[in-house]
């Protein structure tokens, strides 16, 4: 039996009622009670909530019941891959790149001389952090050059030095582990974007990841500082734990360090690649959609499929420079998801679908370029969305943003070949496009394919009935005549 059958008899013991009653006091089938207590059909989600309110549960008591149902839905490794991109949808969320004023900050002082060797954590992070400041703080925007064990990024304070406005460059090789490890693998890659998400945006495409593989989260060396930042005018050796760390000023060692770091470059792929070109845009969407699926997240639905060539020509500003051209590579960017007869997945908040409706304005599209959608052509889209949500060829998941923050200056597009991509809407500094980021590793784009394919029914979205009531409330208002979205 599973641990979610186990603990669910348990509960229902604790209760002490005949199941039959229990059933029926929360209007639930007998049958299907007795089933899931087999393992031999699972719960709808809504009646593991009704089942958890009748029983009276206490807090810890729903959590691990709703565990344990995660689990037994998608398996336990799955389980642990989709709470590890919930939990960087979450921090992403949570970094506030839509204002400006929170990346405005003093800044760092000047760091006092520091010793030739530093030990302890703490101390070789203020050590590491106040280097850095020092290395950036002339104005020079230099070059970094970065092989560090895989907190040391974050230990290092690259994100603050941006978000404080220092410009320099940075670059990382990355040692991500093969899939074939296994389930630890992939969460232990998925933790590195943790890191290399955040320092992406916020330096504004100055910061450039590569990566290989690696059997070991720790390759054995018998060198005790295995890792280094070379910066112009210092070196810093460090230890895998990043609790002993060596500052050196020789010239000739810094230069070596770096000829070693180049060459280790040709024999790595880029994990990170950056794009504000807005035909280079509408080429990488084209160039990592598959034909055969389709999964994005943003704050609104994705209605591009329904984007034919009269409606973009209608929307298009008409004073933008060579416009024919440009509808062209609209439509043929367009025409891919028009064409698509397999998986198509959008996930996107009740707010970004209302705020569409009430004012024709894409989150994603460059205000520039596009002008708001008029009223009558809302309400044809939506309609054409509500047909195929109720027909099943479109999977249209409102997220709970309690569960499922979704990052408000973000599209988010995956492929299982192609890997991610993130696209800045009109929520991040600078607008839309402004930073664009690619992440080109397949099975990165395999994990975060496998996770939206998961939402529908999950906790993490609205019921389906759900969303085909919001969307018949926006359709009236709009003034569709009754049964047009049915």
């Amino acid at each position: 039996m599973s641990k979610f059958a186990d603990y669910l008899r348990e509960l229902l013991d604790q209760r002490g009622e005949p199941i039959a009653r229990v059933a029926k006091n929360a209007g639930l089938e007998r049958t299907s009670i007795h089933k899931a207590l087999k393992d031999e059909r699972l719960l709808p989600y809504t009646a593991l909530k009704k089942l958890a309110h009748y029983l009276q549960l206490t807090l810890s008591q729903t959590r691990e019941l709703n565990l344990y149902y995660e689990i037994l839905l998608q398996g336990e490794d799955a389980y642990r891959v989709r709470e590890a991109i919930v939990e960087l949808l979450s921090g992403l969320s949570q970094l506030h790149f839509s204002c400006r004023e929170l990346y405005a900050g003093p800044q760092p002082a000047a760091p006092a001389p520091l010793p030739e060797f530093v030990y302890g954590r703490p101390q070789v992070e203020a050590a590491l952090q106040a280097a850095l400041a020092q290395a950036t703080a002339d104005g020079q925007a230099p070059t970094l050059t970065l092989y560090l064990p895989p907190d040391g990024a974050e230990a290092a304070g690259l994100f603050r030095l941006w978000r404080a406005g220092r410009r320099f460059t940075a670059r990382q090789i990355l040692a991500l582990l093969p899939e074939h490890l296994g389930v630890g693998a992939r969460l232990a890659d998925l933790r590195l974007l943790n890191s290399v998400v955040p320092l992406s945006l916020a330096s504004g495409g100055q910061y450039f990841a590569y990566y290989y593989f690696e059997r070991s989260p720790e390759p054995v060396t018998v060198d005790p500082m295995p890792y280094f930042i070379a910066a112009p005018r210092c070196l810093i050796r460090l230890d895998s734990q990043l609790s002993a760390a060596r500052f050196e000023y020789s010239p000739d060692l810094i230069a070596l360090y770096e000829r070693h770091f180049s060459r280790l470059l040709g024999e790595c792929q880029p994990l990170n690649s950056y794009s504000n070109d807005v035909q280079q845009i509408l080429g990488s969407y084209m160039r990592a959609t598959d034909t055969g699926c389709y999964y994005t997240m943003m704050t609104q639905p994705c209605l591009g499929r329904y984007y034919t060539r009269a409606r973009i020509q209608r929307h298009l500003r008409p004073d933008i420079p060579d416009l024919a051209a440009f509808v062209d590579l609209c439509d043929r960017r367009f025409a891919r998801l028009r064409a698509l007869e397999g998986e198509y997945y959008t996930v996107f908040t009740e707010s970004g679908l209302r705020e569409l409706a009430r004012t024709g304005v894409p989150a994603d599209l460059p205000p520039e370029l596009v002008l708001p959608i008029d009223r009558a052509t809302r309400r044809e889209l939506l309609a054409e969305f509500r047909r195929d949500i109720a027909a099943g060829r479109i999977q249209a998941c409102v997220a709970d943003m309690e569960k499922l923050p979704i990052p408000p200056y973000l599209t988010l597009t995956c492929d299982p070949q192609f890997g991610v991509h993130l696209y800045a809407t009109q929520g991040f500094i600078g607008g839309a496009y402004a930073c664009n980021l690619h992440i080109e590793e397949s099975g990165t784009g395999q994990a975060f394919s496998g996770f939206i394919r998961s939402l529908p029914q999950s906790k993490y979205v609205y019921p389906a009935q759900r969303t085909l009531e919001i969307l018949d409330e926006l359709l009236q208002e709009l003034g569709a005549p009754a049964g047009e979205g049915g």
